[in-house]
């Protein structure tokens, strides 16, 4: 059964069984309520019968407002409130009641919210007998059962609550200077093939998004291709043994002021102007910056994106959810059936995925899942000035990368000079030389082979 969010379904395999019983845990202002009221709301939209057992010290009708506030939200949905105090001292009366309603409305889903306070009071003994009567009882009700509650992650497996669920979520966050990110997690699931790990979510006047986190393999079933894709620029497809493979991962790798940019641009034009739709991402530069700077090379960037043929993602590096950016992406792909993808800079992803090698498997990630749909994708990164090509791959990506491509500029003779070189290149032969170019207002200019140069002299 689906729970009526998308990136809930897709972590749990599906979606849950019926009937069954998952509990979402988590502390204090994480969510809970909102992930089970939202699953509740989707459900009752759908034409299910819904219960939500609210326990609480507020009245109903002060808890419909509150729930109003939420765009998901369903007027006629069942809730049925029991005092908090009351819970705590007699469960059993609570149970027998709840028990009379649930026999009368047989609803097919049912939030209890939460059930930690049940019986709160009670020695752990008596505890985990009430909660023993309380599985017995949901066995006899045949629905999707959601429990809420209030634990830390490290009490979660010692309670009792999780020897009766089939499920456990669980909901956490951190907070820092600049953001709150949230996290939720599968501590428990039976009969389902889920997604393992931590997946990131937001909590708006919709409700909650989840973000899962990605882990495409590689899909061996599609054979490597021999096709070639043209860079927009003949001779630098030539250095390349033709251009580059289409379905693989480029680098792109230079110091500020080498061209990075103007080359993924121009990888982009080409492809939209033959009709190959391309998703640009970007970390500093607004669309609009985007816009004004291929306009100097006389690229309508704009114009391109109001046909459909090109998708500019631009996020804040200090903003950045690498899950939630990953579903952008994918999306924006299939919204338009990209064919090309230009990301600029890999470095953006620093701020957001401090941990060097887990920055190397997103990235990672990102150019399997462009390379499993035939996807040709380019990326650039930020080297340092005046750097020896042998040097520059420490950088972690390079190893991720089918072809890597070195813009390097020199002062001589009080000329700045740019060279390019292609580092390395995967199942093909190419141009061992450096290359002089140059940027002018058509955009990325080879000029000649410094070896070719110095030949003449």
């Amino acid at each position: 059964m689906s729970t009526g969010i998308e990136g809930l379904d897709e972590i749990l395999g599906g979606g849950v069984l019926s009937p069954s019983t998952t509990f979402i845990a988590g502390t204090p202002g994480t969510g809970r309520t909102t992930l089970g009221m939202q699953s509740l709301c989707a459900a009752a939209k759908k034409g299910e019968k819904v219960l939500y057992v609210a326990i609480s010290s507020k009245p109903e009708a002060l808890i419909r407002q509150i729930l109003a506030r939420f765009s998901f939200f369903e007027e006629n949905i069942n809730i049925r409130t029991f005092n908090v105090s009351s819970v705590e001292r007699d469960p059993l009366t609570m149970l027998v009641e709840m028990g009379n309603i649930i026999s009368s409305l047989k609803p097919d889903r049912i939030l209890i919210d939460p059930v930690t306070s049940i019986g709160f009071g009670f020695p752990e003994a008596e505890r985990r007998r009430f909660m023993y009567s309380l599985n017995a009882a949901i066995n006899e009700w045949d629905a999707v059962v959601y429990f809420t509650g209030t634990l830390e992650p490290d009490n979660v497996k010692s309670n009792v609550i999780s020897d009766i669920v089939d499920n456990i979520i669980y909901l956490s966050q951190n907070f820092d200077t600049h953001s709150t990110r949230r996290y939720i997690k599968l501590m428990k699931v039976s009969g389902m093939p889920s997604i393992q790990g931590e997946h990131t979510f937001d909590i708006g006047t919709d409700g909650i998004s989840i973000y899962p986190k990605d882990i495409a393999p590689v899909n061996y079933s599609i054979p490597a291709s021999n096709e070639r894709v043209s860079i927009g620029i003949p001779p630098l497809d030539e250095i390349l043994g033709g251009g580059l493979f289409k379905g693989s991962a480029n680098l792109i790798a230079g110091s500020t002021g080498t061209g990075k940019t103007v080359l993924g641009l121009q990888f982009i034009m080409e492809g939209a102007g033959k009709g190959e739709a391309g998703v640009i991402m970007n970390f500093e530069e607004t669309p609009e910056e985007l816009y004004l700077h291929a306009a100097n090379f006389g690229w309508d960037l704009r114009g391109m994106q109001e046909k459909g043929k090109i998708k500019i993602i631009h996020t804040l590096p200090s903003l950045l959810d690498p899950n939630k950016h990953m579903m952008q992406i994918k999306k924006a792909i299939g919204e338009i059936g990209a064919q090309r993808v230009f990301l600029d800079a890999v470095e953006g992803f620093d701020y957001a995925i401090a941990d060097p090698i887990e920055r190397k498997e997103h990235i990672a990630a990102l150019t399997r899942m462009c390379g499993n749909q035939g996807i040709t994708s380019l990326m650039t990164c930020l080297t340092p000035g005046n750097t020896e090509c042998p040097k520059i791959f420490d950088i972690q990506i390079s190893p991720v990368a089918d072809s890597i491509i070195t813009l390097q500029q020199n002062l001589i003779s009080s000329d700045l000079q740019k060279s390019l070189s292609i580092l390395k290149m995967r199942g093909s032969n190419h141009g061992k030389s450096p290359a002089k170019y140059d940027i002018n207002s058509n955009g990325f200019l080879i000029e000649d082979l410094i070896r070719e140069e110095k030949s003449k002299h």
